[in-house]
């Protein structure tokens, strides 16, 4: 899969930018998938174009399914194990350390998991760990780029912006778990 690397705040993300976007069914619900020009840039699990919107200030959001069928479908085929097949570029527009985050969490095989203190230590920032976890956090590109396969070190909280159980059936779907 082609990684493009986008540097861009929150606020700066999404100006001059028109995204196609449309939902589609996925094994753990469904999927909102946006592609820009470039590739997808955007990917959520069982939300509106509201939360689109939050994450893209200043985009032209224009709904349009059939454009983003065809990735959409790409996705729920690869998933869980072969995503790294992806023909369609993933476009990621963060900040450069947020870019570092990302790209790390790529390196993470389904089946796998990770730590936030982990990915800290491997992207050369160890005592970054809260910013690690913030970064994660802010994943732009959900499944794709696999946020939900870093845990806390102790794995007794299970945190995740698209919520706890989505989390967990994404992990069980990977036999993470």
């Amino acid at each position: 899969m082609k990684v493009i690397a986008r540097p861009a705040s929150k606020q700066k993300r999404g100006r001059g930018l028109t995204l196609s976007w449309g939902i589609h069914e996925f094994p753990v619900g469904d999927i909102l998938v946006a592609l820009s020009d470039d590739g997808l840039c955007w990917l959520g699990i069982n939300c509106d174009e509201n939360r689109l919107a939050k994450d893209w200030p200043g985009a032209e959001l224009v709904e349009n399914a059939k454009s983003t069928r065809k990735i959409a479908a790409e996705i729920a085929k690869l998933w869980p194990d072969r995503l790294e097949q992806l023909s369609t570029p993933l476009v990621l527009y963060g900040t450069p350390f947020q870019l570092k985050v990302w790209k790390e969490l790529l390196k993470i095989k389904a089946g796998k998991l990770s730590t936030y203190e982990a990915v800290a230590r491997k992207i050369g920032a160890p005592k970054a760990v809260r910013a690690v976890g913030s970064a994660v956090g802010r994943n732009t590109v959900s499944i794709v780029v696999p946020c939900h396969r870093v845990v806390n070190k102790d794995s007794g909280r299970i945190n995740y912006g698209w919520g706890p159980a989505i989390k967990l059936a994404l992990l069980k779907g990977e036999k993470a778990l």
